[in-house]
């Protein structure tokens, strides 16, 4: 029996993998899947996903990001050797907010050095070296296992098992999870023999960021997306009778920011107020990780709250299939989707759902703190130059889109159609099978 190992020290990948149907093909196919995880999530996990042929091993080790003073340096640097529009926002942001100019003059620095390929190269030769990830060598002992499915790349954890799946010579593919990781987090600190991408867009970034050959990155689509492009979803009047709603109303999905990305900073009311008099259903998304305040405020009355977990970070999430499915019914039933820089854009944008994004913050502020500053991220700037959505910066331009996408639904299709072909992939329903006939032919199963 061929054994593989399966990455699972984000919460999501619970969500982008094992809920998918590559997961179904590779326990089909008769694999040995032995799936790492922090340990809190272990027991979730076992219950959710675990037979006889799938194992979970809950890890303390992983509910640290990083492990020691040495791992820490290696990562800051790998971090600022990433040169890209996103990494230069955050550095300046960085800066803003502490002052600290000794810091910000050396990742400047690291930066400059960041554009040599020898540099690069070399810092992955010290770093597989200096952070072994000695303490996986355990479980690839008792294990012996044919293949690595590092599921996300720019994990620390993730890391140190594609280098103990290096050192002995263990086929490695490893995910690219989010379509942001590849601008946003850190160069990639091991390459693996082989990656799986969502799409075109992201497959360029790896080419051209982590140094990866064209030839051994794989599009996959996106595995989660797949329950998107089914027909399982709730029928909408069930939906808003389920929800005590209007079925005779529109509503609008509002996917709150919550504090994990916009602290202090109380859009959310905001908007809301604005919304009161609006002649539509308001479901409003809480965020999945972080918090949303609102505390002594009234919704109003066409509004309900839908609250998703409330994690406090992406280690503790676990998003269930049935979890999953309710965010698939809420898409498929809205006829317009508000919403902030968040991956919340490409979900609406696969269901084609008219999307406004939130620029303005609750009052006046610095870059550094505004809601802005995200904008500016690289991957979002492919988005906002789309035309499949519309950044308002006041109330009422919100308002008046609000008005303008309800009477007009088709208005930005194009622009819509062009974010999920670029950022999503085209095998809408195909993604899972492509992954896991992926991976079982690295298997040779």
């Amino acid at each position: 029996m061929k054994t593989i190992f399966i990455t699972c020290f984000n919460g999501l990948i619970s969500r982008n993998i094992l809920s998918t149907d590559a997961f179904k093909l590779l326990k089909a196919g008769g694999v040995r899947i032995v799936i790492f995880a922090p340990e809190k999530r272990a027991p979730t996990l076992r219950e959710e996903y675990g037979d006889a042929n799938v194992l979970i091993e809950g890890l303390e080790i992983a509910s640290k990001a990083i492990e020691s003073p040495r791992e820490r340096f290696m990562w800051v640097l790998a971090t600022n050797l990433l040169r890209t529009q996103t990494r230069s926002v955050q550095r300046r942001v960085k800066f803003a907010r502490d002052g600290n100019a000794a810091d910000y003059l050396f990742s400047i620095l690291i930066s400059f050095l960041g554009r040599f390929g020898f540099i690069r190269s070399a810092y992955r030769f010290i770093t597989d070296r200096l952070v072994t990830g000695a303490e996986f060598e355990k479980y690839f002992d008792q294990y012996n296992p044919d293949l690595l499915f590092a599921a996300d790349v720019y994990t620390p954890q993730d890391a140190k098992m594609m280098r103990c799946a290096g050192r002995r010579n263990i086929p490695v593919v490893g995910m690219v999870r989010s379509w942001d990781n590849v601008t946003s987090k850190t160069l990639l600190t091991h390459i693996p023999d082989y990656m799986v991408v969502n799409s075109r867009c992201v497959k360029e970034e790896v080419a051209h960021y982590g140094g990866m050959s064209r030839e051994r990155i794989f599009i996959t689509g996106v595995p989660h997306y797949d329950r998107y492009a089914s027909s399982n979803c709730t029928p909408r009047d069930h939906f808003m009778k389920e929800h005590g709603l209007d079925a005779k109303k529109k509503m609008i999905l509002f996917a709150t920011p919550g504090d994990n990305y916009l602290e202090n900073n109380p859009i959310t009311p905001l908007v809301l107020e604005s919304l009161r008099e609006v002649d539509a259903n308001i479901f409003v998304r809480l965020p999945l990780v972080g918090k949303e305040d609102l505390e002594g405020y009234v919704l109003p009355k066409n509004a309900v709250l839908d609250d998703p977990g409330n994690y406090q970070n992406f280690t503790q999430v676990h998003v269930t299939q049935k979890a999953d499915q309710h965010l698939a019914n809420c898409l498929n039933a809205s006829d317009l989707v508000i919403t902030w820089a968040s991956t919340m854009i490409l979900d609406a944008a696969v269901f084609n759902k008219p999307i406004i994004l939130v620029g303005f913050d609750a009052t006046p502020r610095a870059y550094h703190y505004s809601v802005a500053r995200y904008y500016d991220y690289e991957h979002h700037q492919f988005i906002l130059n789309s035309g499949g959505v519309r950044l308002v910066k006041s109330l009422q331009e919100l308002l008046y889109w609000v008005e303008r996408y309800l009477s007009a639904p088709r208005l930005d299709e194009a622009g819509r159609e062009k974010i999920v072909k670029e950022y999503c992939g085209t095998f809408a329903g195909s993604s899972g099978r492509r992954l896991g006939d992926f991976l079982r032919e690295k298997l040779n199963v």
